[in-house]
């Protein structure tokens, strides 16, 4: 594990997804970190200099929602944006409430994924500018 800067660390179990997610938004110019499972992410050094975690519903090793209650603890402010292809109103109500930023379902295209990451990013430089 490098201390590299990390703009966003993606987690999801699905190797091709997150070379997907890391391939469109570094062609945006941010810098991303990509593990497969919520043991990992929570290990991983990037998780503490992050600006964003997109983070997958569905993990091995431990739910999505798992991974969000830790980093909620830890980073409070930290925008969090849930991921999964299991798009329900249920799963969208359950990630809102434990307090998600935002619940993108998949498939999404590049836009949407631009778009989101893009707005959850200014969001929360918007909270960190509000810091005392």
């Amino acid at each position: 594990m490098t201390s590299e800067p990390c703009d966003v660390l993606v987690v999801d179990d699905e190797p091709v997804v997150r070379e997907a997610i890391r391939r469109v938004l570094a062609a945006e110019g941010l810098r991303v970190t990509t593990v497969p499972d919520a043991e990992t992410a929570l290990a991983h050094p990037a998780l503490d200099r992050c600006r964003l975690v997109l983070c997958d519903l569905m993990l091995p090793g431990g739910s999505g929602l798992d991974v969000l209650a830790a980093v909620r603890l830890r980073r409070p402010g930290l925008p969090i944006v849930m991921i999964s292809g299991y798009a329900t109103t249920e799963n969208a109500e359950r990630v809102e409430s434990a307090g998600a930023t935002a619940f993108l379902p998949k498939p999404f295209d590049e836009e949407e994924l631009r778009t989101l990451v893009r707005h959850a990013l200014d969001t929360g430089v918007a909270a960190e500018e509000q810091k005392p």
